[in-house]
């Protein structure tokens, strides 16, 4: 079980209330953040808990979001070159989806962070033109910083999901 937790910019036109968060999950990835960006078309932005790994999607309809989620995950996941087993097994144990709020967890600062710089590189590119699939690659690629060390998500991705 993971927690979708959703800014309130989100939920509002998911038009749903926010459920209370549920209780650590098995995924290895851990809860993500989700906030809407007013493109054309509307699209969301999520970034994951424990590795940053930022994640872009279609945010219409709203009423399937969460099923289409997991899938995108799941997507992302092989293209940046984790195990499809291991793919399989990170979105399996992200289910069922928990649609929460962004309110008041542990590293909510941080997250809000990424998401608002993942959310203006994706929209240059956007401008430019770019498909979603070269935005989540670019997204996979962009340093952060976790606990103080500089890494790409798509590295401690890789690492987390390796290992047994």
């Amino acid at each position: 079980m993971t927690a979708l937790r959703c800014t309130q910019k989100l939920l509002t036109v998911m038009k749903v209330a926010p459920s209370a968060p549920p209780a650590l999950g098995a995924n290895r990835l851990g809860d993500w953040s989700l906030n809407l960006l007013h493109t054309r078309p509307k699209l969301v932005v999520a970034v994951s808990e424990h590795d940053r790994l930022g994640l872009m999607l279609e945010a219409a309809p709203f009423a399937t979001l969460a099923q289409r989620f997991a899938e995108a995950v799941f997507v992302q996941l092989l293209a940046i070159g984790v195990s499809p087993e291991a793919a399989r097994q990170e979105r399996d144990t992200m289910l069922p989806l928990v649609i929460t709020a962004t309110t008041h967890y542990a590293n909510r600062l941080s997250l809000q962070a990424n998401l608002k710089d993942y959310a203006w590189q994706a929209e240059w590119m956007i401008d430019d033109g770019e498909p979603l699939a070269k935005i989540n690659a670019q997204l996979a690629r962009h340093i952060v910083s976790i606990n103080g060390k500089l890494e790409f998500p798509r590295e401690f991705v890789l690492k987390r999901l390796a290992a047994p």
